[in-house]
């Protein structure tokens, strides 16, 4: 019996010839239907490496297949439905086959394929090839997807665009001061600026100038092309050549800004930059930086896939990287950040169905550090993912991204930062998602930063109060007023029970010269960092302020995390075993399950933000609903060899994760290969929460890249010595290192009781650690040290006397460069003091030379090292420390 088939027959079983030849997944109901105005037309959607990807087909006896087939393709890819597109053209012949012998003709037959991507949206191309041919085309595409990251070429071409205006415009001081004043730029102490880049006035007075200019051309081309994506479907809009084309086109800019505002209501998008192009003046160079952004943006437009990512907050930070050091702003990577949050919101850690709109929009998501936006972004990327994959398992079910993407921003997304320029480029950002829909609100807020009540941002949130004086990014008069002894005060930012907390909160630490809120004139931020202790104190608040302010926005988030409820993190790597972060360690131990550890230990990229080279790492916890409350499912660590620098390498790292459960630390073998393609990026392991939630550091679980050295170090410090495979060698029983004896003074107490002496003196040391210098385990000492006399200034005394009986013959490196370094631990020729290793002071009972030399060679041996790197606090790569409080706890002899 014959029949004549149409072509959505044939994407089905297209589909499911990809699946058997081991090409893409087929998911439970991957079909669903759309609406034309004559029929529903059910579309296939699989999954390839982690990606969405739409089936498109034609016939070819229809007129225009191809062109039908790839305007479909590409409008899926546009939706965002699907990542990639394939447009194939069916032989007409396949309509009249016996069903049987169907799928036996289409895996031989000629077809005709085109594929649309996110990264190249204007293949018009079409060519011939089998099942086969297309399969190797989708492995060809998707490495290409992974190479090429469409965010980093729209961001060069738009910082080239802005570094060009900011050029012209630090030429016109007035205009500079007064732009400084409509964005929120606080005025840098000029002591602040020196220990950033030198002491010269000139220096200061230029950077402040190009980083105003700079932070000002952006959100004028956030606007130009929000103005020129939006004249694309509203024709009240002008398209940005119309106005161009006008003899003061900064005027007619300001006029048809307040048009759209007044009359469709884009405010947060188009305001402020509508108050930066006022203080222009109507000079020709001005004119002629503001048409290079008009041009620049409509360049950039044309690049739609950028648009569906945090496009401008990477131009942001890339553009102001020296302003990071002051605030302690980090840019997440977008791959980054993809993965982190399609890993905390993956579809079945959620009791929720992601098919019903009005379910999402219970759901909240707050950013209390937002930034530009950048996970907020992510996070929104994920619902929509979750949103379209739960659809296509309900059949003949359409998506509708413009309505879920209206709810996301009015219901389910807060932010807060205390930047105005930022939040303003977080709130066209996400109106970028769905430039057709006027939004009836945004919950974004503009926090009030120092000033005479030295206002803490985000973090007076752990009052429990809302904060007032906040600015909304939808409109002026959105907040209401509350009386003051100063007159009416405006804005009150409140923070609703969360399902998610997601951040990247400022790192600047308390030490070395604090640079707390280091934005802000240093005699205001010494009296912000009394407010602050004094809260934590008061509050009783698990945080430390000496591990910078992550630790107590980790603090503030905690409160609001609604019970099964997450936190999505970027932090220092130090938090796994820092003795400033066990204040934040006890909170998570306390009231949390860690689900995932990300750690990157590729030795180009050990960092998760863009413009930093500490280690970092990516952690997701889910809070417990009692503290009795027991985990099943068990900790994962990913330890990447790779860090993704595209999001279709993240999505592929989040499949290949979410196809396997990792085998246990304990009792599996090996370790899960995560792969992109057919390289090897990573392995994942789990851990049982409670053993691990009853370690004071949590290090072992991404101390190594590889598996295998985890698990060495892991049966060693239980005694064993176990070799890959499972072998037990050797039975060797270990020791606190303070069972030995005590470990020395601190470097400060060093230097705040001597000074080195030109002359020989009764107390000899080693100073430095010259890796060049420093190659055998047998040393002597290589300067002499006199007390001082009186207090160095701003230190306490301390006394020689004190110091001088905690020498010792064995010297442990409290700081190592793992690349450079050859040894862990010295032997000297008598008792000294240092200022970069640990003197330990053998108990009276094992003080001989023989002692010396054997425990000096074990801490140099592989097994000694091993306990070391398990131990050490990684702060950038290949750096790392030992800290006194736990250079005692198991790494011993």
């Amino acid at each position: 019996m014959s029949s004549s088939y149409r072509q959505e027959v044939f994407n089905v079983i297209l589909a499911e010839l990809l699946q058997e030849r081991g090409v893409i997944t087929l998911p439970e109901g991957a079909i669903y239907a759309r609406e034309t105005q004559t029929r529903r037309i059910p579309d296939v959607i699989v999954i390839f490496e982690g990606l969405r990807t739409a089936i498109e087909g034609e016939v070819s006896d229809q007129p225009n297949c191809e062109e039908r087939a790839l305007k479909s393709a590409r409008e899926r890819v546009a939706e965002g439905i699907a990542h990639i597109g394939i447009a194939v053209i069916y032989p007409a012949e396949l309509r009249h086959y016996e069903f049987g012998g169907l799928k036996p003709a289409m895996a031989r037959c000629a077809l005709r394929i085109s594929i649309v991507t996110e990264s190249d949206e204007a293949v018009t191309r079409f060519v011939d090839g089998n099942i086969d041919d297309l399969a190797s085309a989708l492995r060809y595409t998707f490495n290409q997807l992974v190479r090429e990251d469409v965010v980093a070429q729209a961001a060069a071409k738009i910082e080239a665009g802005i570094n060009t205006f900011a050029g012209v415009m630090v030429l016109h001081q007035a205009e500079l001061e007064r732009l400084a004043q409509t964005l929120g730029i606080h005025e840098i102490s000029l002591d602040d600026e020196e220990r950033l880049q030198g002491p010269s006035q000139k220096s200061f007075s230029f950077a402040r100038r190009s980083a105003i200019g700079k932070i000002a051309g952006l959100v004028l081309e956030n606007a130009l092309m929000f103005q020129e994506i939006l004249a694309g479907r509203d024709h009240r809009v002008k398209p940005l050549r119309q106005i161009i084309a006008e003899d003061n086109f900064i005027s007619a800019f300001i006029d048809h800004w307040e048009y759209i505002v007044r009359e469709i209501n884009y405010y947060p998008v188009l305001h402020i930059a509508q108050k930066v192009l006022e203080n222009f003046s109507s000079e020709a160079d001005v004119a002629k930086a503001v048409q290079s952004l008009a041009d620049a943006a409509q360049d950039i437009v044309r690049m739609r896939a950028a648009l569906r990512h945090d496009l401008m907050g990477r131009v942001y930070h890339r553009l102001l990287e020296k302003a990071a050091k002051y605030l302690g702003t980090y840019y997440t990577s977008i791959s980054a950040a993809t993965l982190l949050l399609k890993l905390a919101l993956r579809p079945d850690g959620w009791d929720i169905d992601w098919s019903d709109t009005k379910e999402i929009a219970k759901f909240k998501i707050a950013d209390i550090a937002s930034g530009t936006g950048t996970l907020l972004m992510a996070a929104a990327n994920a619902i929509t993912d979750n949103y379209i994959s739960a659809l296509c398992r309900k059949t003949y079910l359409r998506p509708d991204i413009s309505t879920l993407q209206k709810i996301l921003i009015e219901d389910v997304i807060y932010g807060y930062d205390v930047l105005l320029s930022a939040v303003h480029l977080t709130a066209s950002t996400l109106a970028t998602r769905a430039p057709t829909i006027p939004f009836q609100k945004f919950n974004l807020n503009y926090l009030p930063l120092g000033g005479s009540d030295l206002r803490l941002g985000s973090i007076e949130f752990l009052t429990g109060s809302p904060i007032y004086g906040a600015q909304s990014a939808f409109s002026e008069s959105e907040f209401a007023t509350r009386p003051t002894g100063k007159g009416e005060e405006s804005g009150a930012a409140y923070l609703p029970e969360l399902h998610l907390c997601t951040m990247n909160p400022p790192f600047t630490r308390s030490t070395g010269g604090s640079l707390l809120f280091g934005s802000l004139p240093e005699i205001e931020r010494i009296k912000m960092q009394g407010k602050l202790k004094t809260i934590l104190k008061k509050l009783k608040t698990l945080a430390n302020v000496t591990a910078g302010l992550g630790s107590v926005f980790v603090a503030t988030a905690h409160p609001y995390v609604k019970p099964s409820g997450r936190l999505a993190l970027v932090l220092p790597k130090a938090l796994l075993s820092g003795i400033a972060w066990s204040e934040t360690r006890d909170l998570l131990r306390s009231n949390y399950e860690i689900e995932y550890i990300i750690a990157s230990h590729d030795p180009e990229r050990w960092n998760f933000s863009e413009n930093t080279s500490l280690s970092e790492i990516l952690l997701i916890a889910r809070k417990k609903e009692s503290r009795q409350e027991f985990q099943t499912r068990p900790a994962v660590a990913i330890n990447l060899w790779r860090n993704p620098t595209t999001v279709f390498e993240a999505l592929a790292i989040v499949n290949a994760i979410m196809r396997e459960n990792p085998p246990d630390i304990e009792n599996g073998e090996g370790a899960y290969d995560i792969t992109i393609g057919k390289e090897k990026v990573g392995e994942a392991v789990s851990f049982n929460w409670e053993e691990l939630r009853l370690q004071k550091i949590w290090m072992m679980t991404c101390a190594f890249a590889q598996t295998n050295l985890i698990r060495v170090v892991r049966e060693l410090k239980k005694g064993e010595l176990c070799l890959p495979g499972g072998t037990k060698v050797a039975k060797i029983d270990l020791v606190p290192l303070n069972s030995l004896g005590e470990l020395g003074p601190q470097r400060r107490d060093i230097h705040d009781a001597f000074n080195i002496s030109r002359t020989e003196t009764p107390y000899p040391a080693f100073w430095g650690h010259d890796s060049t210098k420093v190659v055998t385990i047998a040393q002597n000492p290589n300067v002499y040290l006199s007390p001082v006399a009186k207090a160095k200034q701003n230190r306490p005394l301390r006394k020689a006397s004190d110091l001088w009986p905690r020498a010792g013959t064995i010297l442990i490196a409290e700081r190592m460069r793992l690349n450079t370094q050859r040894v862990v631990a010295i032997k000297t020729s008598e008792n000294v003091l240092s200022n970069m290793w640990w003197p330990l002071r053998l108990k009276d009972t094992l003080q001989n030379a023989q002692v010396d030399k054997i425990l000096a060679i074990w801490l140099n041996s592989t097994l000694g090292i091993l306990c070391f790197l398990e131990h050490r606090i990684e702060t950038e790569g290949a750096l790392g420390n030992i800290q006194k409080a736990y250079s005692g706890n198991d790494a011993g002899s």
